[in-house]
């Protein structure tokens, strides 16, 4: 497995585990008090989180696969990262094009930035799934 697909399900993972708890967190705050939480205090948390998941793994792959870490990234790896860009990119759009319809008839922010915030979140996932579909197929 190339260090690249390694590092993707790496990340994969880590926006899975964050993305899932903070769905978790604003779903279960909205069925108890029957209103969006509040953006900061869950932002700031699960933006650390992802961070040092995120720095943690990948000074610990790079350690463990010190010669394919060292390496430089070939053309093959160029373009399935850049195939998974392009359609995070699409997932993103369409996320926050839908957040904002949203909003249009909500009128509530904290609802805004939690679903722009989830279609990022998507977007990334959506990412590292391609990339390791693609290093999967070997094209």
């Amino acid at each position: 497995m190339a260090f690249k697909e390694k590092s993707a399900w790496l990340l994969l993972l880590a926006t899975l585990s964050v993305g899932l708890y903070m769905t978790y967190v604003v779903v279960q705050t909205y069925a108890e008090q029957h209103q969006v939480p509040a953006v900061l205090p869950v932002f700031i948390q699960l933006t650390i989180t992802l961070i040092v998941l995120s720095v943690i793994g990948q000074i610990v792959l790079a350690i463990t696969n010190r010669k394919q870490a060292e390496q430089k990234t070939d053309e093959r790896e160029k373009l399935f990262i850049r195939r998974g860009q392009a359609a995070a990119g699409g997932v993103l759009a369409v996320g926050v094009v839908t957040s904002l319809l949203h909003f249009l008839f909500l009128n509530d922010g904290n609802l805004l930035f939690y679903s722009c915030l989830l279609s990022l979140v998507v977007a990334q996932v959506t990412e590292y799934a391609v990339q390791i579909a693609s290093f999967r197929r070997g094209y």
